[in-house]
């Protein structure tokens, strides 16, 4: 599954197209192209080591995802009574765990390519962006992009590659981590232990 979705990240990272600096961050075509450039010429491409990439890719995931949306998605009814310091810690450690497990992977890109199929209304502020990974060996991935327009521009919330929701399968995951280690502060101290060995 991991990989799975690092797949939607060579995906943002291989497209060719470019944006203007207004439409890209209410247009969601744009949108997803302005992280393909930024993404390929900033990150994976760029003469820079692997610390920097790291640095790079936070500072586009913060920009292009909303992360305590997200957070909230994910932890469900845990969000709810959780307390406020709880919550903050878990968006924090959360965006460690994305960026710790999906920059270890950048090497792993080959030149993959992006196309974008076409955009499709969610809701009353949201689109959903249909693309395509199309791998150099031929194989085709179909990656959608769920989107929400925010007060500063359009924000990520979700990710689904092949069916599979990045968010859901989060969700699924750790309300089992938190049954088992007895509550939100095991899972806390997991996510923390993971963040720990991937540095």
């Amino acid at each position: 599954m991991v990989r799975a979705f690092f797949l939607l990240v060579l995906l943002s990272f291989s497209g060719t197209a470019s944006a203007t600096e207004d439409a890209w961050r209410t247009d969601p075509t744009a949108f997803i192209n302005h992280f393909a450039t930024a993404g390929i010429d900033g990150i994976l491409t760029a003469k820079i080591d692997e610390e920097e990439k790291a640095k790079r890719f936070r500072a586009l995931f913060n920009d292009g995802f909303d992360i305590p949306a997200i957070s909230r998605f994910v932890l469900a009814r845990n969000w709810r009574t959780a307390s406020n310091s709880e919550q903050q810690e878990f968006i924090s450690v959360f965006e460690n765990v994305i960026v710790a497990t999906w920059s270890r992977r950048f090497s792993e890109y080959s030149g993959q390519t992006i196309k974008i199929l076409g955009t499709t209304p969610d809701g009353d502020s949201g689109t959903v962006v249909d693309t395509v990974i199309v791998d150099t060996n031929g194989q085709n991935i179909a990656v959608q992009w769920r989107l929400r327009l925010r007060e500063d521009g359009l924000r990520i919330v979700d990710v689904i590659v092949e069916g599979v929701s990045m968010a859901i399968t989060y969700r699924q995951d750790y309300a089992s981590a938190i049954r088992q280690q007895g509550g939100l502060e095991g899972l806390l101290t997991q996510l923390r232990k993971q963040v720990a060995s991937a540095s």
